[in-house]
């Protein structure tokens, strides 16, 4: 949908707010007359009502966060330094990470019952744009379900709206709740159309469910249906492409493009924009953002030159071989600097690195040093985030340049949820896991690699050395955007001390020195059913290693 469409978002949200403003789980006051007798009356109010869907999945705690948060938690990034305690194992069953995941993806789910159940035979509504809304609120429910079943396993399902005295409701199974995602997926496909009139950019589509049917088997290793799904994005009726310009993806001047699957929809005005650039920005930005996330080590030290080869991290300086950090740094940057001509073009579109520019307020031009406080007023002056004074990777994905974004909070840079590079990837993976590394996995990988400007990958890998290939273009194309948690989560290496794989390792400066230590045990692969919902709700039962 084009930026006017989305303006019409907050319409929507202040009629769902009207029709119910509780905080508990599924908002259990019950639906006005409002929502229940005078939307479902035409077309468009129908429309605005289902519009409202997609304002709630903007939530923080739902689709919207969805980049930061996990990123947070991720091998890619972390929030150590205000205290997380997901990614440092000091989480308990009343943490509101917990809690606000669990109830900001019942609040979609209950808003897409709402549509469901009221579109449904609804004399009222066009038939044709009935079945097209039904799809668009099952997409959501299917999503918001899909991510539940992923963090917390077995859930409570629920299919239509429900009064208070129907919430209290013991958990469906793992097995329930994925069957129920796949059959929303199932449903979302056959109602959603392939494309949209360029005023509707952005609504869901037939491609986007497909995308997610696919996700779906590929987390439960149906390798053959998830090749089959993902298969059917790569031809027609589909024309899904790589961007040119993989940093492109990330600004909004570039968002509506062929790469984008879905998106998560933003406008530079007031409560309809983006905070990532608050979350992952520095000061010296226009909005003097304040890193509430920054980027580990690994999409750097993963990363390989365009020729394939991987960086040579053992000539990087060392601190024990120099007097001072100024005659440290001034060799740690021209390492950098050296290393940098040839690296992967993706990793300075994710990270401001060492020596790299970035455009920051009134057009001022600064540039990462080390050490800061001695470069605070060089020219170009030091590039400065909240935590100056340790050597941090910055992000430059979702950061907008100069005087781009003017409203704080609220930057206009759209944030994909599925691109075309992560169907290419996903569909390699099927595909090697079912079949080996045959051409179609090379063909898919290679695509994803030529973008930019890295060599193919080496020819005759067996299974094992694919899948390794396969993951490692995982960590290079989809740093801070949320993927590699749920990655690590899925491969079942999360709880390993693997250097790269797990997490469970040290997480490192630029310079190569420890910043702290990640913990994530194998509890974590199951959240915890949130302790205030199991106080509401006494047939909740809780996860292993949860147990009070």
């Amino acid at each position: 949908m084009n930026k006017k469409i989305k303006f019409n978002f907050c319409l929507c949200l202040t009629l769902l707010l009207m029709a119910s403003c509780d905080d508990g789980f599924l908002d259990r006051t019950p639906y006005t007359s409002l929502a229940s007798g005078t939307i479902w009356t035409s077309d468009n109010n129908a429309l605005m009502a289902v519009n409202g869907i997609y304002s709630n999945a903007r939530r923080e705690w739902a689709m919207h966060g969805y980049a930061y948060h996990f990123t947070c938690w991720g091998p890619d990034g972390y929030n150590y330094f205000r205290g997380s305690a997901i990614e440092m194992n000091t989480a308990t069953t009343r943490s509101g990470e917990f809690l606000n995941t669990y109830t900001n993806f019942y609040r979609v789910i209950r808003s897409a019952n709402d549509a469901i159940v009221n579109l449904e035979n609804n004399p009222n509504i066009t038939p044709d744009m009935a079945k097209r809304m039904i799809g668009e609120a099952k997409f959501f429910r299917g999503i918001s379900y899909f991510i539940l079943w992923h963090l917390f396993g077995g859930v409570i399902i629920l299919d239509r709206p429900v009064l208070p005295s129907e919430t209290y409701l013991p958990r469906n199974t793992a097995e329930e709740v994925k069957a129920f995602v796949i059959k929303d997926f199932m449903d979302a496909i056959e109602a959603l159309p392939v494309s949209y009139a360029a005023a509707d950019y952005g609504r869901i589509t037939k491609g986007a469910a497909t995308a997610m049917l696919g996700k779906t088997y590929l987390y439960d290793n149906q390798w053959d249906k998830a090749a089959e799904q993902f298969g059917k994005l790569l031809a027609s009726p589909y024309d899904y492409d790589l961007h040119p310009e993989y940093w492109q993806l990330f600004d909004y001047k570039w968002e509506n493009n062929k790469e984008v699957v879905y998106s998560i929809q933003m406008i530079d005005q007031a409560d309809l924009g983006s905070m990532y650039e608050e979350w992952y920005g520095g000061r010296a930005t226009y909005q003097y953002a304040q890193s509430y996330c920054l980027a580990s080590h690994l999409p750097f030290e993963t990363s390989v030159n365009r020729d394939g080869t991987p960086v040579d991290l053992s000539t990087r300086p060392r601190r024990s071989d120099y007097d001072t950090e100024f005659n440290y740094g001034v060799a740690l940057m021209a390492w950098y600097e050296t290393n940098l001509q040839t690296v992967d073009k993706r990793l300075q579109g994710n990270l401001i690195m060492p020596t790299d520019t970035f455009i920051g307020l009134n057009s001022t031009v600064y540039k990462v040093y080390w050490p800061y406080a001695d470069y605070a007023s060089a020219t170009p002056p030091a590039y400065r985030i909240e935590f100056s004074g340790y050597a941090c990777y910055n992000w430059r994905k979702f950061v907008n340049i100069a005087n781009e974004n003017k409203v704080r909070w609220n930057s206009p840079n759209d944030i994909p949820v599925i691109r075309f590079a992560d169907v290419l990837l996903m569909y390699a993976e099927a595909v090697n896991e079912q079949s080996g590394a045959v051409d179609a996995v090379y063909d898919a990988v290679n695509r994803v690699r030529k973008r930019t400007g890295v060599a193919d990958l080496p020819d005759g890998l067996s299974k094992d050395e694919m899948r390794r290939y396969i993951r490692l273009e995982r960590y290079h194309e989809f740093p801070g955007e949320g993927h590699l948690f749920f990655d690590v989560r899925r491969w079942r290496t999360a709880h390993t001390d693997d250097p790269v794989f797990g997490l469970n390792h040290d997480v490192l400066d630029f310079r190569g020195e420890k910043l702290f230590t990640r913990k994530f045990t194998e509890r974590y692969y199951l959240w915890p059913i949130p302790e205030q919902e199991r106080e509401l709700n006494d047939k909740l039962d809780q996860n292993p290693g949860w147990e009070q």
